[in-house]
């Protein structure tokens, strides 16, 4: 097949300046550089290929930075479900499926024991994913003996009572779970969420190799949650940079299987630029947030409803409505066929490539320091997490950054739901959500 770059003229990047200075009329070029404050990352959106320092393999390649897959981009529709009443779960669970759901999240709302077989009453296990977030081991080891060879996922905050524990799991079981979106709800920047993320996931590949283990099964037993900020850009990035990073790590544990170096990745909504003052503009933040994690490349997207933590909720209609978005960006938009659209964009790629070196060397900082257990790590990295939530409250008082619905056009109509209490965040720091600072 002829190349078909050179039936087209080239240009230099003197060329392409002159041309974007012509069509600003006068403007500084300056005006295309965008600074992040709160990320400290210059980015420019303009670039030639000139500029161009890293050259990604292909989708489904080592690193897997442009993504996990070589023949879709497809995702789960992941749907949270508090386990109460377990005939009454049972029935939202079969609502949900029903709707396009093909992903059931199961939180647990108590540490007592639950009656499987009732919560998961004619659901076909072996055809969707399940992610089970339970409260203690003995509700894990009820779980995964009821499961048995269908795929799932482990969501317990305790990684070394499950490496303690002696649990029936299987192939298709990923039973240590590494959740970086609690650094995004405590209003942490990407690469911060990044670096935490692979500090707590390399000294739990550790672990399991020091146990014996092999490093193809300590790999793929692991799975990331991230959560989905506003920069739309940024986040896209983020996804891609983590993965060129935990590549790097596993690598440097000469698995057998190259599948090994991709780790399985959910992307999660969080709560930090909700409004439940203004409740339809969620919708919108929502559906931007869901996209640039889908563009990036994710294996699992879990919208929450806006209104998960509101004292006067309606899961009924938000939990359909967070289904939705994820229907639309398939059944409309078709993102689960185009691989990796954001490849080829050379200022996405200069992005990717700063917010991964960003990460690394605070990764490399943190395992200097003592690994991510040292109590002094710890402060420290919460110490910079509280410093970028103070700054984003700052930048949202002064309109820097403006939100429809919470600093600039409030909504008319007066709505008096309340925030409920949101969970506190790594390290115990407070959930950072915006409308609760002005």
């Amino acid at each position: 097949m002829t190349d078909l770059f050179s039936s087209f003229q080239t240009s230099s990047k003197e060329e392409w300046i002159a041309i974007l200075k012509k069509e600003l009329k006068g403007e500084s070029i300056d005006t295309l550089n965008k600074i992040n404050r709160v990320e400290e990352i210059a980015f420019p959106s303009y670039f030639h290929r000139e500029d161009q320092k890293a050259h990604f393999s292909d989708p489904g390649q080592a690193p897997y930075t442009r993504g996990t897959g070589a023949e879709n981009n497809d995702w789960t529709i992941a749907t949270t479900f508090r386990i109460g009443n377990e005939p009454e779960s049972n029935r939202e669970i079969i609502a949900a499926l029903m709707s396009g759901t093909d992903h059931v999240i199961l939180e647990a709302s108590t540490p007592e024991s639950i009656d499987f077989e009732t919560l998961l009453q004619e659901v076909g296990l072996s055809f969707i994913h399940t992610t089970f977030r339970a409260q203690t081991v003995e509700q894990i080891r009820q779980f995964l003996a009821f499961v048995k060879d269908a795929p799932v996922l482990i969501d317990y905050s305790d990684n070394d009572a499950l490496l303690q524990a002696a649990l029936p799991v299987q192939s298709n079981t990923k039973l240590f779970h590494i959740d970086a979106s609690s650094v995004q709800q405590a209003g942490g920047t990407t690469w911060q969420e990044l670096a935490i993320a692979l500090a707590e996931g390399h000294e739990l590949l550790v672990k399991q190799l020091d146990k014996g283990t092999d490093c193809d099964t300590a790999a793929s037993s692991i799975h990331f949650t991230f959560g989905i900020g506003s920069k739309y850009f940024f986040e896209l990035a983020k996804i891609r940079a983590f993965r060129s990073c935990w590549a790097q790590i596993v690598n440097a544990y000469e698995p057998k299987q190259q599948h090994s170096l991709a780790p399985t990745i959910t992307a999660r909504t969080t709560f930090v630029n909700t409004s439940i003052k203004d409740p339809y503009t969620n919708l919108l933040r929502q559906t931007t947030e869901a996209m640039s994690a889908i563009l990036g490349g994710i294996n699992h997207l879990n919208i929450q409803p806006y209104d998960w933590y509101s004292k006067q909720p309606n899961t009924q209609f938000t939990r359909r409505m967070a289904t939705n978005i994820s229907l639309l960006l398939k059944e409309e938009s078709y993102l689960q066929i185009v691989i990796d659209p954001a490849g080829g964009s050379y200022a996405l790629d200069s992005l990717t490539e700063t917010i991964a070196e960003r990460a690394w060397s605070s990764f490399q900082w943190i395992e200097r320091n003592g690994g991510i257990t040292n109590s002094e790590v710890r402060t420290s990295l919460s110490t910079e997490i509280s410093e970028k939530a103070a700054l984003r409250v700052s930048e949202l008082k002064d309109k820097t950054e403006k939100r429809i619905g919470i600093n600039i056009f409030p909504n008319p109509e007066q709505i008096n739901h309340e925030w409920a209490a949101v969970p506190a965040c790594w390290n115990g720091l407070n959930p950072l959500i915006l409308e609760q600072t002005l």
